[in-house]
């Protein structure tokens, strides 16, 4: 669990599988919903073409009206029950691992893997690596020794950390690279929510 929580990637995949599954499962109910009333309507209608013709084309057309609308108002009952809460509590229960996660002595080991990505990523000799108050704290001179020569970058600490619960900043002149906690976290929750809300614009009718 350690793992996935210091890692952006792996925890938006996480919490990903938990709201895909939720989501499914909503998109499913709101179908089901929708078939019923319709089967209803159906069962209905047999009962009316029994009565006479003119009375029974009044009250088909009337109960098809009625019950597609009914239909159409539950299918978007339920999708707007997904926005409103179950994504929420996920993510919710997620960020407070991490924040309790900066307080962990394994923290330093994530905070590592974000200096090491971020010099992956830039491609440059030298990065100031600012952090979260707790985090710069353990960002001693011999630590960032060990990271630069592992990752083949010059790794320096500003004198201030950075305004964040978690993570750290990476700068090199007009570059930066944002591993910081609260940033990762937001860019994760819009993926998420744009490829959830795909999936329910595909599967509700």
């Amino acid at each position: 669990m350690a793992a996935i929580l210091g890692d952006p990637e792996a925890l938006a995949a996480e919490v990903g599988k938990r709201a895909h599954h939720r989501a499914v499962e909503i998109a499913d109910e709101a179908a089901r919903q929708a078939r019923a009333i319709l089967d209803g309507a159906k069962q209905e209608c047999e009962s009316v073409r029994r009565q006479s013709a003119e009375a029974a084309e009044r009250q088909l057309s009337a109960l098809a009206r009625r019950n597609s609308a009914r239909a159409e108002l539950e299918a978007k009952r339920r999708f707007t029950l997904l926005r409103e809460v179950p994504i929420d509590r996920i993510w919710h229960a997620a960020e407070q691992k991490l924040r309790d996660l900066v307080q962990q002595p394994v923290y330093l080991d994530i905070l590592k893997r974000c200096a090491l990505r971020a010099a992956a990523e830039l491609g440059v000799s030298e990065l100031a690596l600012a952090a979260d108050p707790v985090g710069h704290a353990l960002l001693s001179a011999h630590t960032l020794d060990q990271w630069s020569s592992e990752a083949g970058v010059r790794f320096r600490r500003p004198d201030e950390p950075v305004r964040a619960w978690g993570g750290l900043l990476a700068v090199s002149g007009r570059l930066r690279f944002d591993a910081t906690f609260p940033t990762q976290f937001g860019l994760a929750q819009a993926t998420l929510r744009e490829r959830v809300f795909r999936i329910l614009s595909q599967e509700t009718p």
